[in-house]
């Protein structure tokens, strides 16, 4: 029982190791080299939230997996505004994917926690989708 208590402990307050982007300096730097834009949107609240950071991105980010994509993370509660127009519903986490076509961007996205095979499976799909027109807008 202490064990489930701690585990949970750390994935509430464990912060992964690898430090993000503003959501700002990432949409900028996404815009710049013309890369795909991965926004975590979650909450320190979120059990889910914080596994995901520490065993799913950090992971795919220190391998080199997501070296071609700029990642961010969105604190649902530190910018609430954001989120509503980057969200799908009110479940955390979300990712939130965007990928530059022909001079517009498309949005791909993932609700819930999602493992390294999830992710991959929707890198996949933005490499797919890579010539679509965008059907929503880039959040600036």
């Amino acid at each position: 029982m202490v064990q489930v208590a701690l585990a949970l402990i750390m994935a509430v307050t464990g912060e992964g190791k690898s430090e993000y982007l503003s959501y700002e300096d990432a949409f900028a730097k996404a815009q710049k080299e013309n890369k795909p834009l991965l926004i975590l949107v979650g909450a320190r609240w979120c059990a889910s939230c914080q596994v995901m950071k520490r065993d799913t991105l950090v992971p795919m980010m220190d391998s080199g997996e997501l070296k071609d994509i700029v990642v961010t993370v969105v604190d649902k509660d530190e910018r609430p505004e954001l989120c509503e127009q980057l969200m799908h519903g009110p479940t955390l986490p979300q990712v939130v994917m965007y990928t530059r076509s022909s001079g517009n961007w498309k949005r791909l996205s993932l609700t819930g926690m999602q493992s390294r095979n999830r992710m991959v499976e929707l890198l996949t799909r933005v490499a797919e989708v890579s010539d679509a027109v965008m059907q929503r807008p880039l959040v600036r």
